[in-house]
């Protein structure tokens, strides 16, 4: 009878370390911005199995997603408001605390230390979440429509893709914490959009916009060891998007139907693509785990999520929501 219940109690102990074993590790969280004006905004997710959930009827374009510690911070454009749910191996916990940013129209955002900054277009400045209070303050104004944002040191660097009058700007400011204040404003070219540092060096792609609505899109790159910028034109291309990564030890730009590398005069290498996709329907792009994740759509019935290896191989492929457009991933 000893035997037996010790047989049992080990079995139970056994089947408890598999359990844990063999637990979800990882969420990776897809913003779906949903249809303008629609209010049906998701957020899907993709935990180490492959099992997709998803956080249904978010609001009104869902533009970006964020992860902090055990926090799942989700801006919502054009219901202007912030989402924040707690994560854990089984999913989030709902409904999550909602804050109201009174019209600010929220895009782009990053964590830093008890600090959540995010730049906005209507009220055109950059504020923050104060990360033990959940107040909302306002960090900075900025002259123009402010998109990506980036920490270098102690410094906030933030893309002004757009002037008051929805012409294209050419800067991007440098905003230095410690002293509160705008230390810089920098000539990169017109468009500035998604922001990248690869060691000193600071990568911005560029899409900018004529009268006639026809898209063109450059990158351009600034030093901060010599303040020199280099900037390169690409041309007419499809409108939407433009992101830069590192990976692999070297600097990407979204183009060409995936993600191109670039030389050091910014080319794009057309021999050195990962993914092969009408860029068209290249909506976003993010590095996850050493894979490429493509948000694919083409504003109707084609939602997808392609992952591809750096070896340029498609890994995964998942049904997500309306227009994915952000990536970012919970690890345990």
């Amino acid at each position: 009878m000893k035997k037996f219940i010790l047989l049992f109690i080990s079995i139970i102990i056994l089947s408890c370390s598999i359990d844990d074993e063999i637990s979800n590790s990882e969420w990776v969280f897809i913003a779906c911005e949903g249809n303008f004006g629609a209010s049906n905004g998701s957020v899907y997710m993709v935990n180490s199995f492959g099992e997709i959930d998803s956080i249904p009827n978010l609001g009104d374009v869902v533009q970006s997603v964020e992860v902090y510690e055990n926090k799942l911070f989700v801006l919502v454009n054009n219901s202007h408001k912030l989402h924040v749910f707690d994560i854990n191996s089984d999913g989030v916990s709902l409904p999550g605390i909602e804050i109201d940013l009174n019209g600010s129209s929220p895009r782009e955002m990053i964590v830093d230390g008890d600090r959540l900054y995010f730049t906005n277009w209507n009220s055109k400045d950059v504020k923050y979440l104060d990360l033990f209070n959940y107040k909302v303050e306002k960090l900075t104004d900025i002259n123009g429509l402010p998109e990506g944002i980036v920490k270098k040191g102690d410094d906030l660097y933030i893309a002004v893709n757009m002037n008051e009058d929805y012409s294209p700007s050419d800067k991007v400011v440098r905003y230095d914490i410690n002293e509160n204040n705008i230390k810089e404003i920098i000539t990169i070219g017109d468009g500035p959009l998604d922001l990248e540092f690869s060691n000193n060096e600071l990568y911005v792609s560029r899409t900018y916009y004529d009268e006639n609505y026809n898209a063109y899109h450059g990158t351009s790159q600034f030093s901060i060891n010599n303040n020199k910028v280099l900037i390169k034109e690409y041309g007419i291309n499809t409108p939407c998007g433009g992101s830069v990564h590192s990976f692999n030890n070297k600097v990407y730009r979204s183009a060409l139907g995936g993600i191109a590398e670039l030389d050091d005069l910014l080319n794009l290498i057309e021999t050195n693509v990962i993914g092969n996709f009408t860029q068209s329907e290249v909506y976003s792009v993010e590095i996850i785990n050493d894979k490429v994740y493509f948000g694919l759509t083409d504003y109707n019935n084609l939602n997808k999520v392609k992952v591809i290896s750096k070896d340029n191989l498609v890994i995964a492929d998942y049904n997500v929501g309306k227009i994915p457009g952000d990536f970012t991933v919970w690890k345990k």
